[in-house]
């Protein structure tokens, strides 16, 4: 038996989207999460290297100069602190973030290609599917 697919609903491919969405986007939302922990503890160990500068002309201390608050990073520096005193937290909050943002892109890859497939469909005849009934089932 020879079938051809029509249209695809809105609401099918919007639930197959939001289901595999989230499969699909898991691994690389870990990975990048990862990274991005990753990175935060290279940068907190890197701006905790910097310190003061103390200029001192015959003994005297005539200027101590802060690189941070130069570079105006200070506020930086201590929002990176904060986000590497609780590393286990930023990853699941970074592993959510990327799985929503993952998710929402897969939802509107798969609205888009249901809706060209529907415009599409009625001009070139949808797509044909031939169907075989099993031996002992439906019986």
């Amino acid at each position: 038996m020879r079938y051809s697919i029509r249209r695809i609903g809105f609401g099918s491919a919007l639930r197959m989207s939001l289901l595999l969405g989230w499969a699909v986007a898991l691994c690389p939302a870990l990975c990048l999460a990862g990274l991005a922990v990753q990175g935060l503890r290279t940068l907190s160990s890197a701006l905790a290297q910097v310190q003061t500068l103390d200029i001192s002309v015959l003994g005297q201390n005539i200027a101590t100069v802060d690189p941070l608050a130069l570079l105006q990073l200070r506020s930086a520096a201590n929002t990176v602190d904060r986000l590497t005193a609780g590393l286990l937290g930023t990853f699941l909050l970074l592993t959510l973030g990327l799985l929503l943002v993952g998710g929402v892109m897969f939802v509107a890859v798969g609205l888009l290609v249901s809706l060209a497939y529907n415009l599409l469909a009625p001009l070139t005849g949808g797509l044909e599917v031939e169907l075989q009934r099993r031996n002992g089932e439906g019986e």
